[in-house]
């Protein structure tokens, strides 16, 4: 989610329960609002193009995972990130749930997500209740990327000791929970932010992308072997920078700094 205005020409507006979602597209940009919260964008012809800034920080993800070969994804919003790990992790299988039946079928009719692909699973459920399900039931995700919002912000789930105990408990080893979230003044941030430390044993990083209000990244490990040593990565965020032009390498250094002291007394 980022805060910003629709713009550009309206092709598509609907209604539910929720509020109003509506698909604008300019120069090439076709972008999904919330109201006027700008959600999810994509470049049209370019869908490995990753245009928004906390797209491409959660996508830090990789460098520290691999080659990931199960993802979860609680939140579709208009499929972006779907599509760019379609495409970069091409051995990966992909579970996408999503709450709101009408953003499922937006995705599929104006942002190019794929009705029939064998790697990819679309779950239209609460993501609570299929986390669950899939706990219950044994699997295990090597990555799970967590953005969930409405048109007030995160989804409230995201703050439940309940399913961030789950969400750890579907972590294979060396597994990696990534969650979005929101700085404003109304989402308690820090208190959100000790809660997810809370459910994964203090294995969490946090990336905060504004010096004032906006998007905060929590990355949270199954275990703290695979953040220790940061530097470590600067090798493979350079080669993944120029592979999917992403700069990698800014968001591991601005990960360093934010959580230099916590690392120092781990």
């Amino acid at each position: 989610m980022s805060k910003k205005s629709t713009y550009g020409k309206v092709i598509c507006r609907r209604s539910d329960s929720s509020g109003e979602i509506t698909v604008a597209e300019a120069d090439g940009i076709r972008s999904l609002s919330f109201g006027d919260t700008e959600q999810s964008k994509i470049r049209v012809g370019q869908l490995d193009a990753l245009l928004m800034e906390y797209y491409q920080a959660m996508m830090c993800a990789l460098v520290f995972a691999g080659k990931p070969q199960s993802v979860l994804m609680v939140g579709l919003g208009g499929g972006a990130m779907v599509n760019f790990l379609l495409q970069s992790c091409p051995s990966a299988s992909i579970d996408a749930v999503e709450i709101n039946e009408q953003i499922i079928s937006l995705a599929h009719d104006y942002f190019f997500l794929p009705k029939e692909n064998p790697r990819l699973t679309i779950i239209h459920a609460a993501g609570q209740d299929f986390i669950k399900q899939q706990a219950d039931c044994g699997r295990r995700y090597d990555l799970i990327l967590i953005d969930a919002f409405n048109q007030d912000g995160p989804a409230s789930l995201m703050i439940e000791g309940e399913f961030l105990n789950t969400c750890r408990e579907l972590l294979d080893d060396g597994g990696i929970s990534v969650a979005n979230l929101w700085t404003g003044p109304t989402c308690n941030f820090p208190a959100v932010y000790d809660s997810v430390n809370a459910a994964f044993a203090g294995n969490t990083l946090k990336l905060m992308l504004s010096e004032s209000y906006g998007n905060a990244i929590v990355f949270a490990f199954k275990d703290d072997s695979m953040y220790r040593n940061l530097p470590a990565y600067r090798q493979e965020a350079r080669r993944l920078q120029m592979k999917w032009r992403i700069n990698f390498p800014k968001f591991f250094k601005l990960l360093y700094y934010q959580n230099f002291h916590r690392l120092q007394q781990q």
